[in-house]
This record gives structure tokens, sequence and C-alpha cells, in this order.
């Protein structure tokens, strides 16, 4: 029997997921759904499930294609099945949850270094890869779980644990990094970078407001206005540089939350395009994201021998 006559393909109530997701994924945690599939064999038993949603952050759907394509991005966020399923099973249960996704759609899933996953399974189903992530830590509560960024917004918004509001520049993202390093380099003058540093009382910080690689980091508000005074440049910059909100302090809820920062391997990036050949040659010509060759490293597999409730499905 063929894995086509032996497996089936279902999209399946975001509910049906919680048991996999919160016991037998590595995570441990849900996540969102948008659109939500269930591999099913010969008896209808429910042997896997695959998981798509939004992806946490607005900046990174822009990241991937521009504005343009911002609004059709998701996430392929989770991908669990049981143990000891024939080698094609995977692939063929991501390739039909591809082609089951309303079209046109941007897919973006990550492979997780730090459980040595390389991402072998985008692999076999065509994704493009495009590189690592930027992310280099993460937040484990006093339990030892991981504590994603993204509650940290929500902390912020309503401040329910009463931290100090600071001002946050309103989408900064937008901001070229570009154009404001070498606008500031215009002004710098004979100050050395040091000389800033004693001046703000920071230690190797304010380089990085003048560099125009990866390195470079944004002034904040206070300190944009007092480096206007200091290298005496103009207002063509503060409309957006000076535009703030005020917010909750993330590193004050951080420190009451009891959280800890660890270091992390970055993860590898995939890009799928869901769409007709005509769609898609015009959405990847809009990628922001180089084509790379695949990584290759040994997979290693995480405990995942938790045993799901038996769930049928009638078709």
């Amino acid at each position: 029997m063929s894995i086509k006559e032996k497996y089936t393909i279902k999209s399946i109530d975001s509910y049906l997921c919680n048991d996999w997701l919160l016991n037998k994924h590595y995570a441990k945690r849900l996540c969102s759904i948008s659109y939500s599939f269930g591999l099913y064999n010969e008896n209808l038993i429910l042997q896997g499930v695959c998981t798509f949603g939004m992806p946490p952050s607005p900046t990174l759907c822009e990241s991937i294609c521009g504005k343009e394509y911002k609004d059709i991005v998701i996430e392929l966020n989770r991908l669990v099945v049981n143990n000891n399923l024939e080698k094609n099973v995977l692939s063929f249960f991501v390739s039909s949850c591809l082609n089951m996704l309303p079209k046109p759609k941007i897919v973006v899933s990550f492979s997780d270094l730090n459980m040595s996953h390389y991402g072998y399974i985008y692999q076999a189903c065509n994704f493009i890869y495009t590189g690592t992530t930027s992310n280099t830590t993460k937040l484990i509560d006093k339990e030892g779980k991981e504590f994603h960024f993204r509650n940290i917004g929500h902390y912020q918004k309503n401040n329910k644990i009463n931290v100090s509001m600071i001002k946050r520049r309103i989408d900064e993202h937008k901001i070229n990094r570009i154009d404001i390093a070498n606008y500031l380099k215009q002004y710098k003058g004979n100050f050395k970078y040091k000389d800033l540093d004693k001046i703000f009382g920071y230690k190797d910080t304010c380089s990085h407001w003048f560099r125009t690689d990866s390195g470079f980091s944004f002034p904040n508000i206070d300190d944009w206005v007092a480096l206007k005074k200091i290298l005496n440049f103009d207002d063509k910059h503060d409309k957006e540089m000076l535009n703030y909100e005020m917010v909750a302090d993330s590193n004050e809820i951080i420190k009451k939350l009891e959280l800890q920062k660890i270091e992390i391997l970055p993860k590898n990036r995939y890009v799928f395009i869901c769409a007709c050949k005509k769609t898609r040659n015009k959405i990847i010509k809009t990628m922001k994201y180089e084509s790379l060759p695949y990584p290759k490293g040994e997979n290693k597999n995480y405990d995942s021998n938790y045993a799901p409730v038996i769930q049928t499905q009638l078709f």
C-alpha cells in the first residue's frame, strides 16, 4: 500500500491539536493557529498535526517580500507526528498541507538549531533557504520553561505588574538604518566614539549609532535629543526619530517576572511561495532575502514518545 493510499490529510479544528502541541511537540506550548491539518492512517486515527498561523511580529512579515505582500505571510509554526512512520510520510504530509492552503500565501518556517534540526523536511518540500535569524537570546521563567519575547508586549500594553514607563519610538523598524548612520557621520566631526561614550555615560555603545552594517543601533529618544545638541545637526530626521509612545519598561518586566536571558543558536529560515506559477515568479522577484544553499548537519530527534489521546475522524 502506497503512502497516498494509506494516509489522508484533512483540515481539522485547532482544538484537536492542543494535546499534540502541549505534550508531544518540544516547545510544549500553544501557538497562533489560522489553519490546522491532521494526518490520518487507514484506520482514520490521527497520526500527526501541522499548523499555520500569524508570524510573531509584523516586522517579519514585511521583511520577506516587503509591504506589498506582508498580509499574505503566514508561519508553519508546528509540525509533529507519531514516531516510526514511513520515511516519506512527513514530506507527503507537509506538501499536502501546503497545497490545501488558500492562495496566494507566503509560508515562512524555522528549523531550530538548538534542537539540532537543520530543516531537512523543508528541503525535501523545495522551500527556499534564506539564512539564519538574528535572535541569539531567549527568556526562561522560574520553572525553566521558555517565555516568548512577544509575551513581554502583553505586559507592556496594560502594565499590569506596575513597572516604570519609558519612551519607545513608533515604527522604528520602518526607519532606514543606513540613512540615519550616514546622516550622523556627516556631523560627527572630530568627536571620537570614546568621547561620546564618556559624555553619555556608556561603554562601547555610541559607535553603533554610526555603523552601516548589522551592528547598527538607534540612539534612544533622549539620546537623540542630546546628540543633536552635541553634534549640532538639523531637524531632517526629527519627525521619525522623535515620534514615540510611553510603554512599560521591558527590562523591569523581565526582572520583576524573574526571567533569565540565555544565549541560544540562531534558527534556519525557510520560505515557500504557495501560488500559481505566474504569481509565484512575481512574488519571488520581490524577496528581500537571498536564496542560499541548503545547510547540512546531523539531525537529532527529541523525545516525542508521548502518546496523544486517540482521535479518530469520520470522513
